[in-house]
């Protein structure tokens, strides 16, 4: 019985001049575990709930009753709620202990190695409210994600979380580099696309081509075997620098009118939910019939280490802006035109130009421009060599 669970039980010696008729009562009345006569008294055993009923039920029959037995939490707990200290020092240390379980205690940070670097970021999670002692499920991570890549240049991403009392930062550093290649594979080089050989300068390997030569994309360059006259071929990792002139065509287009999705304010709900429940807590107004992009995150609230039922869950919602923008014809093309100089700047700056044609092309719906160059500069790829 669920009663007894909660509040334990109780049994009871009944005496009095008529229990045998209390004895209907008690089992109409209360929810009784066991009922039995010993002598000239009357035995029950009832849920620690029904205890008040039955002392009523005794005073109304005459009869006079004594708790012989009890058992549960409840009847072992209940001598120490009048001692007020122990009960408000039990309080306090569960607050402590539940504040403590949800509390920054250290703040990690993942991904720069430069020491300089993870000062910065600690001083802008400190001015954003994360350091030790910061109580967890008050930090909004989404925002103070999108805040620490706004806030420093060096920074290109960075994913914010808590694993228990440890707050987790991890970053990648703009400044970030891929590790060098293994330069103890054995390679071949290859050509990247279609060109003509304008220059070959071969550190290691054996060169396959020669100047003037026209090869086709995949087309051997350099080989990694090297074989001798005096003795047994050998595998190297091919180093060399090989140019080629070939030709490209890059192509833009602007219309007339044009429509495009841009963000604009980002709104932060925050609810808390206990299991399926989720009761909403102040938080920013939504637009009505706007149109957002939507981002989730829950924090559990722990206790003793162990994940509670309870969650802060945050959502961005970042409104989608339907931007339209009109141009005309000499606005097109200065938009191409700008469009190509960033073109040539980010993805031809290691490359010579040899020349360079333009042509616009003209519709109703807007302007094409297209550019075919002549273009010199490194065709090699290197290839690695399996060998069984």
């Amino acid at each position: 019985m669920i009663d007894s669970v909660i509040f334990g039980s109780v049994t009871l010696k009944i005496d009095g001049f008529d229990v045998n008729l209390l004895s209907e009562e008690l089992y109409k009345q209360c929810k009784v575990i066991s009922l039995y006569e010993s002598g000239d008294s009357l035995f029950a055993t009832i849920p620690g709930s029904q205890l008040r009923k039955a002392e009523s039920l005794c005073s109304q029959s005459d009869c006079v009753f004594e708790v012989i037995k009890t058992r549960g939490v409840f009847f072992r707990l209940k001598k120490y709620f009048r001692r007020f200290g122990f009960l408000t020092g039990a309080l306090a240390a569960s607050a402590l202990i539940f504040y403590l379980s949800n509390t920054v205690m250290k703040v990690e940070i993942v991904g720069p190695a430069d020491d300089a670097q993870k000062a910065e970021i600690r001083q802008i999670l400190s001015a954003e409210g994360v350091r030790a002692g910061t109580y967890i499920p008050s930090v909004n991570f989404l925002k103070l994600s999108a805040g620490l890549v706004a806030q420093s240049d060096s920074v290109a991403w960075a994913s914010i979380g808590n694993v228990g009392s440890v707050v987790y930062v991890n970053v990648s550093m703009a400044t970030n580099r891929l590790p060098a290649e293994n330069t103890r594979i054995p390679s071949n080089i290859v050509s990247d696309r279609d060109a003509v050989i304008v220059k070959a300068d071969v550190m290691t390997g054996q060169l396959k081509v020669l100047v003037g030569d026209a090869v086709c994309k995949g087309q051997l360059l350099v080989s990694g075997l090297v074989e001798y006259e005096t003795g047994p071929a050998r595998y190297f990792h091919s180093r060399a620098n090989i140019v080629g002139r070939y030709e490209q065509r890059a192509e833009f287009s602007q219309k007339y009118r044009e429509i495009s999705q841009i963000h604009g304010e980002t709104v932060y709900r925050r609810s808390l939910k206990f299991f399926e429940l989720e009761i909403p807590l102040p938080s920013g107004l939504l637009k009505d019939g706007a149109n957002y992009e939507i981002v989730t995150e829950s924090i559990p609230v722990k206790l003793f280490g162990i994940t509670l039922p309870f969650s802060i869950e945050t959502a961005a919602y970042t409104e989608l802006i339907e931007d339209e923008k009109d141009y005309s014809d000499a606005e097109a093309l200065k938009s191409l035109y700008r469009r190509l100089e960033l073109y040539e700047k980010n993805f031809l700056s290691g490359q010579k130009i040899i020349s360079r044609e333009v042509s616009e092309v003209r519709d109703g719906d807007g302007v094409t421009l297209s550019a075919d160059y002549v273009l010199e500069g490194q065709i090699g790829e290197v290839s690695e060599i399996y060998i069984d």
